[in-house]
């Protein structure tokens, strides 16, 4: 106990134990002042024991949130306050230690603020955050950002102290263990997949702004080079006080030169390909509706409110596509209105035509001018492709299977022009149901993969049957099917297409989509494995990465119109095709990276042959898909496999592969990931 004066002093850590709510009563402490936050709810200010008063238990933590509607001390001040120490769920504590009804006398001022508390990145744990309440602390390495819905609204992002927080359906198959399985029913592995999530949750923290005011301006954290603040952006050296709200453990930010900073970079252009026959693309162009045509009929069912919104929408649309200057590319969230010359389809093919050049790209004619056939949707699937470069071969094929789909998957098959003999390939384009509802057994059944999964298990099979029965019959041996799935990668629609000998042609690290924080791939091109080796799959990340409120809906006049950027809420999907090989771009981008799989660090852990007993001899070394076709075997030492290894796998396509070594008394299987 300290005693400056009239009663005992208690140390702030006696009154906040080790356990999990600071001991209520009536106390006196003695402290400084750390931070000072007049816009909080409660308003208040933070005090903290410093070396001579603290009780040097590190379980326990040597600070506490006074309650003060409008606080007049600093931050230095050596502050003697009696009051009432509370921590529970009601006003004003909201489950963190507080002192309420304060009586205050300032002891002192200028006086040096406690050292931080360092807290090493890996071992950060929310779950065992309650030692560090309402103390200074740092963090030992960056932080990265994994959400940023709530920016603009109230000045926080989340940070995550390990990097990106997946969705665990991403690297997790709720299903199988290991889980490049093909099961597509059964909640074997569900406990994974739960304790998944919960090391998300356990290393994420908000990233708060000291204010409880809605839409604060400025905007907090933004870049000042690019004006924005993506998923993935780094925060290094990360200080302030770990305070508590909401539920969440939050970090209230320093002022002056202690104030966070956030580096933000985005991608300069989309990403860059070895030698191509074709690219192809897939873009969901969020409800992209023209109105009736005619510069009227605003509001739209579900896209553009005005005709002001909807020219900022178009802008940024074409703007994204003609940047990606694809050969064929399959449309999402396209009005379903038909293919006159008002449709919403043919609206974007003129934009495009306006901003490349005539004739650039015309449409795939799938239906009437009033409806694509077998939709039940206000959107549907559309293609788009450039006459110069392919030719159609036969007519477009929707699927007609009746009761599977809101929107049929949309075929074409395609002969090439650029190359004297011709090629010719399948494109498919896809928009299974979404995760957002469901009831029966379409009910979210709380595994990861949200409602109306047996939905889209459906839609995966119809998918398959509309491939082999339809598309391939009709001149198509090789077909990629892109677009939006609305399932990450190792749920059960993709397990479907993979029992089926299809290909998800990307790792489970590309991803497409954010939601609630977690990042996944909702989008993926999916191909038959004849093609495994002839293309190369890369995600353009303008979308998914990027805070809401860009979009043109919520920003309105002030939408960027000269960037493509947030254009959408998924990100497109590009897709390289080589007939003869695929070639790398550059050792840079596309240099051969295997790496021990699954990992939830996404990646930390590179395959390699190093650790082979020398007893075991020359290796026999097959390198395989998860079905089972095996595309690489080779026979040598470790080192010299190791190296004919990366030589013999640089063309394969990113994703998931199998890797048997057999020599003399030893055999091992290992998955891999290729990024």
């Amino acid at each position: 106990m300290l005693c400056t004066g009239g009663a005992s002093a208690t140390p702030i850590g006696t009154i906040q134990g080790s356990g999990a709510a600071a001991r209520p009563g009536t106390y006196t402490i003695e402290a400084v002042v750390t931070g000072v936050y007049a816009g909080l709810s409660p308003a208040g200010f933070y005090v903290q024991d410093d070396a001579a008063t603290a009780d040097g238990d590190p379980a326990t933590s040597d600070a506490l949130f006074v309650v003060a509607p409008s606080p007049t001390v600093s931050i230095g001040d050596r502050v003697r306050i009696t009051g009432v120490v509370r921590e529970d769920a009601a006003a004003p504590s909201f489950n963190q230690a507080v002192l309420t009804e304060p009586a205050i006398t300032v002891v002192s001022s200028g006086n040096a603020v406690p050292a931080f508390i360092t807290i090493t990145n890996a071992a950060f744990s929310a779950a065992a955050a309650e030692r560090y309440e309402g103390m200074r602390v740092q963090f030992l390495d960056p932080m990265t950002v994994t959400d940023n819905f709530s920016l603009k609204q109230r000045g926080e992002l989340v940070l995550s102290a390990q990097g990106l927080t997946y969705q665990p359906t991403q690297l997790i198959d709720p299903n199988d263990e290991p889980a490049t399985g093909t099961t597509s029913t059964g909640t074997r592995n569900l406990a994974a997949v739960k304790a998944y999530q919960t090391a998300n949750d356990n290393k994420s923290l908000v990233l708060d702004d000291g204010s409880s005011a809605p839409n604060p301006t400025p905007t907090p954290y933004l870049d000042p080079s690019t004006g924005t603040v993506r998923v993935g952006s780094t925060l290094s050296g990360l200080r302030g006080i770990m305070g508590y709200g909401y539920g969440k453990w939050r970090v209230q930010p320093l002022p002056g030169t202690g104030a966070p900073v956030v580096k933000t970079e985005r991608p300069k252009a989309p990403p860059a390909f070895g030698p191509l026959d074709l690219k192809l693309a897939s873009f969901n162009v969020l409800n992209y509706f023209n109105g009736d045509g005619e510069g009227g009929g605003f509001p739209t069912a579900r896209g553009a409110k005005t005709p002001e919104d909807f020219a900022r929408q178009r802008r940024k649309i074409i703007l994204a596509l003609s940047q990606m200057n694809a050969d064929v590319v399959g449309l999402t969230e396209i009005e379903n209105d038909g293919n006159g010359s008002a449709s919403a389809i043919q609206d974007l093919v003129n934009g495009l035509n306006e901003a490349m050049g005539a004739g650039t790209y015309i449409f795939v004619n799938d239906g009437d001018a009033n409806r694509q056939p077998n939709n039940t949707d206000l959107i549907h699937c559309a293609i788009i492709y450039k006459p110069q470069v392919v030719a159609p071969l036969g007519p477009p094929l929707v699927a007609t299977v009746p009761g599977v789909f809101e929107r049929p998957p949309l075929a074409q098959v395609f002969v090439t022009k650029r190359k004297e003999r011709p090629d010719t390939l399948g494109f498919v384009i896809n928009h299974f149901k979404s995760k957002g509802s469901g009831s029966g057994a379409n009910a979210d059944q709380n595994d990861g993969q949200g409602g109306s999964n047996d939905r889209r298990r459906a839609q995966a099979r119809a998918l398959v049957q509309f491939i082999n029965q339809t598309v391939i019959p009709a001149g198509a041996a090789r077909v990629v099917s892109a677009g939006d799935y609305n399932a990450n990668y190792e749920e059960d629609p993709m397990d479907i297409m993979r029992a089926a000998g299809l290909v998800p042609a990307t790792p489970p690290t590309s991803a497409s989509y954010v939601f609630r924080g977690l990042t996944g791939s909702l989008d993926h091109a999916v191909i038959t494995n004849n093609l495994v080796g002839f293309l190369d799959v890369q995600k353009w990340h303008i979308n998914s990465a990027e805070p809401n409120v860009l979009e043109y809906s919520n920003a309105g006049a002030a939408t960027d119109i000269t960037t493509p950027f947030r254009s959408s809420d998924h990100d497109p999907v590009l897709i390289g095709v080589n007939f003869a090989g695929i070639h790398n771009a550059g050792t840079g981008r596309r240099s051969n990276r295997l790496f021990v799989y699954p990992n939830p660090a996404a990646g930390s852990r590179a395959f390699t042959l190093a650790d082979v007993p020398a007893s075991a001899g020359a290796l026999t070394l097959d390198f395989s898909l998860p079905q089972g076709g095996r595309l690489v075997s080779l026979h040598g030492s470790p080192a010299l496999l190791q190296g004919e290894l990366n030589r013999y796998t640089t063309h394969l396509a990113p994703g998931i592969y199998v890797l048997r070594l057999k020599g003399k008394g030893f055999a091992q299987t290992q998955r891999v990931m290729k990024e």
